[in-house]
């Protein structure tokens, strides 16, 4: 998708039987951060993220976001997988980090915001794999229209660099459902 430049770029990924399957060995094996280490700074003050967030790595590596500092656990093998499919799907990068968002409704969201952390190589693109139910991933611009692209189970976005520093992403759920979603 290159409207308005966004360089974005999406599309059905797995298969229902196969996104089912890893949606479900994901629930088994994530182990998520406890709330109290997931937290966002509004004005000085500290609110809880609407989401469960956990973050692996293949080296012992910390991720930094929303002025968090986390450390990260090993890479399982559900997880490797996910990595080798986003080198094999942008061909033009070395991913060896997760961070996982967990939904369990409407209410779970990430607000407007942009990927840029300072342990983030700016010029990696952003790969997003989306497991469970559907929902929203909407991206904003000054001047420009929304762009809303509803990511399906088992489906697969990314960002290019470029798209990173343009755009605001917000992600939120479209239908309501039981399921929740990775």
């Amino acid at each position: 998708m290159n409207e308005n430049n966004l360089n974005i770029f999406y599309q059905q990924y797995f298969s229902k039987k196969e996104a089912d399957q890893i949606f479900e060995e994901l629930e088994r094996e994530i182990e998520y951060f406890p709330s109290e280490m997931t937290t966002v700074a509004v004005f000085d003050k500290r609110y809880p993220f609407p989401r469960k967030v956990s973050a692996y790595a293949d080296k012992n590596l910390t991720c930094t976001f929303s002025g968090n500092t986390l450390p990260t656990k090993p890479l399982i093998a559900i997880l490797i997988k996910i990595l080798k499919e986003a080198n094999k799907f942008l061909k033009d990068g070395s991913f060896n980090y997760i961070l996982i968002n967990r939904y369990k409704d409407g209410q779970d969201k990430i607000e407007s915001h942009r990927d840029n952390e300072t342990d983030m190589d700016p010029n990696s693109s952003i790969v997003t794999f989306s497991f469970g139910v559907e929902r929203t991933m909407i991206f904003k611009r000054p001047n420009f229209n929304s762009v809303k692209i509803p990511l399906k189970n088992g489906s697969v976005l990314a960002m290019k660099p470029s798209s990173n520093k343009l755009l605001l992403s917000r992600k939120s759920q479209r239908k309501k459902n039981k399921r929740c979603s990775h």
